[in-house]
């Protein structure tokens, strides 16, 4: 296989200002471009990627750490549905952000977002053995996944045919 990272993730969102708002608490940082794409503009391009003829949307992108880009996107054309966001549903998917301060970061976040859990919680096995983990929900219930790895590094760096990207760092 030719696959060498990943590039973005994509999240549907209700409303883009306000998960922009959010997201820009949430990461510490604006977008760095944000637009609208109409069908009628742009030779219904989007529509042909995506498979929705005549598809109109808004996105908003965040470069995240690690080299990949969060990308927002507001659908307007077709209309929006919603599913059940709960975790355990069989296609719902999370992101997992690595901290370096999960307690510094949890007090930061406590009064504006959802968290799971009362508290960080130390996992206790499987290859995330010794870390600090919580989820959380931005405001489409969308799940997010706080990491603290312990001072002696990834748990299941052996097992990874990949670098490590804070490698040489």
């Amino acid at each position: 296989m030719s696959l060498r990272s990943i590039d973005h993730f994509g999240i549907s969102v209700k409303n883009l200002d306000r998960s922009i708002t959010w997201w820009m608490r949430f990461l510490q940082t604006e977008p760095f471009q944000r637009g609208t794409w109409t069908a009628s503009e742009l030779d219904d391009y989007v529509g042909r990627v995506v498979g929705y003829p005549d598809c109109d949307m808004s996105a908003a992108f965040w470069a995240l750490p690690g080299g990949s880009v969060l990308e927002l996107i507001e659908y307007h054309n077709p209309q929006t549905g919603h599913v059940d966001m709960e975790t355990y549903n069989v296609g719902n998917s999370h992101l997992c952000f690595e901290t370096e301060d999960m307690k510094a970061d949890y007090e930061r976040l406590r009064d504006h977002v959802e968290f799971r859990s009362a508290e960080p919680v130390e996992s206790v096995w499987g290859p995330y053995k010794g870390t600090l983990v919580c989820y959380l929900r931005d405001p489409d219930g969308i799940s997010i996944e706080l990491v603290q790895f312990p001072a002696k590094g990834r748990p299941f760096e052996e097992h990874s045919p990949f670098v490590n990207p804070y490698a040489g760092s």
